[in-house]
């Protein structure tokens, strides 16, 4: 016996034949068999924004977090210094995805029902043109370096290109079923589109705007997002609640990491080199280290977290919960404890993330929590253990 884990494991036999543990099924939530543990290291606030929101942009220059909101066809733009929204506009016709450029204060929004993509002046809040593009256009991105947008057009398999300089589309590109999401690396001048339709990724050489490479990646990917330090590309696979690393270099699948249920958004966190996952079936965020490629918190944030993004020069990490509409601030603290309820609440969140058979699903949704036990393992952190016992 030479691990915690083997230590672990021999006091819960001590308990057991003490009879300080009666029951028939022991479930170790979260360190054993899910290889992470609800951790709080981390505060939770929360700012009310529109119906339904959607997705999220920031601008690291002015600190302005610009979201989406679906429901009552707004954009909601929160002052990240005092994470209060600072103004509503009106855009119409179910805005969907967003993007601002922060070097011409131009903020680009997708219209679902409209088939364009309007344009907002940071500055003034006012709408200043709007590009007709594709059917039903989602997910954006910028390329920083050249100015160019680019939109995911889900309705007819297209991603459309506006040049920044003129708010025009220059170029329309065919990819596979139902594109979501788009992110791009411009320092190899290439872009990533989830196609959720088909279970696959398309890698797009910007310079000629063709399709160089396409990859498996689950049943439904629907975010993506690209770490330009480490070269790796995260993707989220809502159905298998997954999330896929692919090394940019050769575009292979590194590794998958389970986490929360059905995955939506993706955010990077450059300064700590962590991955933030918002799962929208049980509401909570998934933390990835970068380093390691393995889950190491779980942060409950409402029942519905969709998008997230991160502000790369205060760390902030914003996710939107569309039921109700709630933005979740996420920010670190190190010094933070928590309660036992919110430990459980966070462990069974996890525990119904996982494929389970039948008995195993029916002793955790069953279950009552018999021990919780402490154990330091350096740097201050403690792993929660919860023993669940088996419904009869």
């Amino acid at each position: 016996m030479n691990s915690l884990k083997d230590t672990i494991i021999i006091f819960i036999l001590y308990l057991f034949k003490l009879g300080k543990v009666k029951t028939t099924h022991l479930v170790i939530v979260a360190l054993f068999m899910f290889g992470t543990w609800p951790a709080f290291a981390f505060d939770v606030s929360q700012i009310n924004v529109g119906a339904n929101p959607w997705a999220i942009s920031i601008d690291p220059n002015t600190n302005r977090i610009f979201v989406t909101n679906f429901g009552n066809d707004s954009v909601s733009v929160i002052d990240g210094n005092t994470n209060t929204v600072i103004k509503q506009i009106t855009v119409n016709d179910s805005p969907t995805g967003i993007v601002v450029n922060p070097d011409s204060g131009l903020v680009y929004v997708s219209r679902l029902s409209s088939h364009a993509v309007t344009v907002i002046d940071e500055r003034t809040f006012t709408i200043t043109s709007n590009i007709t593009v594709g059917t039903q256009p989602n997910g954006l991105g910028l390329n920083p370096v050249t100015g160019y947008i680019y939109v995911t057009n889900m309705g007819d398999r297209t991603v459309s290109v506006i040049d920044g300089k003129t708010n025009s589309v220059i170029d329309t590109i065919q990819v596979q079923l139902r594109p979501t999401a788009v992110s791009v690396n411009p320092s190899t001048n290439t872009l990533y589109v989830t196609n959720s339709g088909s279970g696959t990724v398309s890698v797009i050489n910007t310079n000629t705007n063709t399709v160089s490479n396409t990859i498996p990646t689950g049943k439904g990917p629907t975010d993506v997002a690209i770490n330009l330090y480490s070269n790796t590309v995260y993707v989220t696979d809502s159905p298998t609640s997954q999330i896929f690393l692919i090394d940019a270099k050769n575009n292979t699948v590194l590794s998958k990491i389970p986490v929360g249920s059905n995955p939506d958004g993706v955010s990077i966190d450059y300064s700590k080199n962590r991955i933030f996952v918002a799962n929208s079936g049980n509401g909570t965020v998934s933390v990835i280290d970068g380093n390691t490629r393995m889950a190491t918190d779980v942060i409950p944030v409402g029942k519905h977290p969709f998008a997230i993004a991160t502000n790369p020069l205060t760390g902030m990490t914003y996710t939107a919960n569309d039921t109700p509409g709630i933005v979740y601030v996420i920010s670190d603290n190190e010094n933070s404890t928590s309660s036992l309820q919110q430990q459980l609440d966070a462990a069974k969140s996890l525990a119904e993330t996982k494929t389970l058979d039948k008995r195993q699903s029916d002793d955790i949704q069953n279950a009552i929590v018999l021990a919780e036990i402490g154990i330091p393992i350096g740097f201050g952190v403690s792993v929660s253990i919860f023993i669940f016992k088996t419904k009869k």
